[in-house]
Parts: C-alpha cells; structure tokens; sequence
C-alpha cells in the first residue's frame, strides 16, 4: 500500500518534467522529422504537402550547405582544442595559489556571464576598420591600411572563434579547477618522491585522474560548438559570401530568409544527428576506461 502511494507521489513529482519534455523537446523533434519529407512556407498549416526525399537531395546537393557543414566542422575542432588546453592552463595557474589568481579566476570568468549577443557586438565594434583593433595595429605600424577581419573571406571565421575563445575559455577553466580538488595530494606527493617532474606529474598523474571531467568537458564543448548561432549571426550573418557560413546560420537562412521550413528541417536534423552522434561516441569511449 505503501509502495502504491510513493509510486503515485512520484509519478505526480516526475509529471511536470516528461510534460515539459514531450511538449518541448520530443513533439518539435518529431514535427522537424515529418517537416523534412514536406514542403511548407512556415505559415499556413494546411499548405504542408509531403514530397519525399526531395528536400534531402536539395540539400546534400548544396555547395553552401556543405561550405557550412565543413565550418562548423573547423569550428568545433578548433574551440574544443583550444577551449580544453585554455582551461587547464588556466585551472594549473589557479590552483597553484600564486599571488593575483582570485583576480584572474575572475576576469576570464566574467566573459561567460555575459550574452553571446554582447560579446558579438562588443567584438565587432573592437574588430571594426575603425575599430581599436586597427587602431593600435596602426599606431604599432603592424599595417598602414585597416584590416577587415570581419570582411575577409580568409579570416572571418577564425575571427569569430577567437571571439568565442574569449567568452567560454573561463567555462572550461572553472570545470578543470574544480576536477582539481579532486585530485589526491598524496598521488602528486608520491610521484614528486619517485623522481616526478612537473610535466610528468601532470601528464601521468592529474591529467589521467581528471579524465572524466576532460570528457565530459570536451563532450559540452562539441555539443555546443555543432549548435554555434548567436555570435556567428551577430559578428558576420554567415558573410561575407558564405566564408563563416555554419549550420545553424544556414539553418535561419533558410528558414527565415527563404520561407523553405523543408530543407531547414534536414540541417536541424544534422545538427541533432551529429550531437548524438558526438555523445554516443563519448559514452562508448568512457564505458571502455572503466
């Protein structure tokens, strides 16, 4: 009788959750399948009309979604490298208790807090031809001619992931510091005795115990990156020609721009497909550490 009850006050507990997800997760996601076999504008239900594969061949036959599909492949690549090597960096210089560290963990931490909207717009205007960007490379007569980082085919993606290294790298360093305590003193105290030195000490000793914490970071960090939309909107829309193009970008291009809510609906399924894909990957590996 009892089991009956805290089954019932459980389930009631546990309600507003699966309604949140059914409403907001698994019907969209759904919705997004069936809207990939359809041809509709976005706005009058009753124009959807399936046409199969159609939107599929669109789209896989399309140069810029493939252009976008491989930069947001450079961009995931390149934050989860560089975010993860940031952060340890910065969580090894924090933990180390030198002198103005509380002030460090601070300012690299404080990006975070901020919209990515912010930060686009505030990187923007620093990065602009009259930007103090170009300014001090003037002054420092690094270049006489303003350089249009955001312009450039060359660099405008690079650019937005220096930007996004900027925001999210005190992300990643506040998740490895707090790995960090975790870390047994007396595996450091009898690697120092066998003959350790620093190096060593971190590649064979906290490394290998923060391995858990450094999968499920670089797991947030790729998840994140395969989603990228607000600062690449807000920094370049995707230009110029398509050269900072990512899927996402793509994905509101054609949604939005375009009123073609079918081919939307294959990027949004890429997007989602390549996340699990990601997260199944990094639960097999962790299942083989253990």
């Amino acid at each position: 009788m009892l089991s009956k009850r805290l089954g019932k006050i459980g389930f009631f507990f546990s309600l507003p959750a699966v309604l949140f997800f059914l409403l907001f997760i698994s019907i969209p996601v759904f919705f997004t399948i069936f809207l990939s076999f359809a041809s509709w504008k976005g706005f009058d239900l009753a124009h959807i009309r399936l046409i199969g594969l159609n939107n599929y061949g669109e789209m896989f036959s399309d140069k810029t979604f493939w252009l976008s599909f491989l930069h947001t492949f450079i961009f995931v690549a390149l934050t989860t490298l560089f975010l993860n090597l940031f952060g340890f960096i910065g969580a090894m210089i924090i933990d180390s208790g030198i002198r103005g560290t509380r002030f460090l963990k601070n300012a690299i931490f404080l990006p975070v807090l901020l919209s990515p909207i912010i930060i686009g717009i505030m990187w923007s205007r620093m990065l602009d031809a009259f930007g103090i960007i170009n300014k001090i490379l003037q002054s420092l007569h690094v270049t006489n001619l303003p350089i249009l980082f955001l312009g450039s085919p060359d660099i405008a993606l690079y650019t937005i992931i220096i930007a996004t290294l900027w925001q999210f790298t005190g992300y990643d360093m506040l998740l490895y510091y707090a790995g960090l305590q975790g870390v047994p003193s007396e595996l450091i105290e009898a690697a120092k005795i066998d003959g350790a030195g620093r190096f060593k000490v971190i590649f064979n000793v906290i490394i290998p115990v923060l391995s858990p914490v450094v999968a499920i970071t670089m797991m947030l960090n790729i998840i994140g990156g395969f989603k990228i939309f607000d600062i690449v909107y807000v920094m370049t829309a995707g230009g110029p020609n398509h050269h900072s193009e990512v899927l996402a970008t793509y994905l509101f291009l054609q949604a939005f721009r375009f009123n073609k809510m079918g081919p939307a609906s294959v990027i949004a399924i890429v997007i989602i497909a390549l996340s699990l894909g990601a997260s199944l990957i990094r639960m097999k590996i962790t299942r083989q550490d253990t």
